[in-house]
C-alpha cells in the first residue's frame, strides 16, 4: 500500500517508501493471520488448509510473534543503516500493543469470544504503527530543516 501509493504519487520507486511499506504490510498480515484462529476449526472442516488450520497452536503463535519482530526490527534497521529518519523509532511505542496481543493468544487461544477483544488490539497495532510511522516521517522532515 505504501509503495504503491508513492509510485502513484511521484511515477517512481523509491528504497524509503519500500521500507516503510515492510511493517505496514506484516502488521496487515498478522491481522489476517490471527483472525483465522477462531475460525480454524470450522475452516478445517470445510478443507481450507490456512496456516492456523495446518500448524499446532505453539506454532502459531510463535509465527505471529516472529513476524512482529521483524516488522519493528525493519524500522530499527532502517534507522540504523539511513534509510529511515530517526523519529520513525516512535513506532517502536506500539510494542505494548503487540505484547498484548500476543498474551492475548496464548491465554485464549481456544476461546473465541474472549479472544475477540485482543484480534481488535491487533487491529489498532497495525493502525497506530502506521501512523506513527507517518509521523516519524514528517519528523524527521522538520528536523532536516
Amino acid at each position: 500500500m505504501v509503495l504503491g501509493t508513492y509510485f502513484v504519487q511521484t511515477g517512481h520507486y523509491a528504497l524509503r517508501p519500500l521500507i516503510l511499506s515492510i511493517p505496514v504490510a506484516i502488521l496487515v498480515m498478522l491481522i489476517l493471520y490471527a483472525n483465522e484462529v477462531p475460525d480454524r476449526f470450522a475452516d478445517a472442516r470445510a478443507g481450507k488448509r490456512t496456516l492456523v488450520v495446518r500448524l499446532s497452536p505453539a506454532a502459531v503463535i510463535r509465527g505471529y510473534v516472529a513476524a512482529a519482530v521483524v516488522a519493528y526490527l525493519v524500522v530499527a534497521v532502517g534507522v540504523v543503516v539511513g534509510i529511515l529518519p530517526w523519529p520513525t523509532l516512535i513506532s517502536l511505542l506500539t510494542v505494548p500493543l503487540a505484547y498484548q496481543t500476543w498474551k492475548g493468544l496464548t491465554a485464549h487461544y481456544d476461546s473465541p469470544y474472549q479472544l475477540m477483544s485482543y484480534l481488535g488490539k491487533n487491529v489498532n497495532l497495525h493502525l497506530y504503527t502506521g501512523l506513527l510511522l507517518i509521523v516519524g516521517v514528517l519528523l524527521g522532515i522538520l528536523v532536516r530543516r
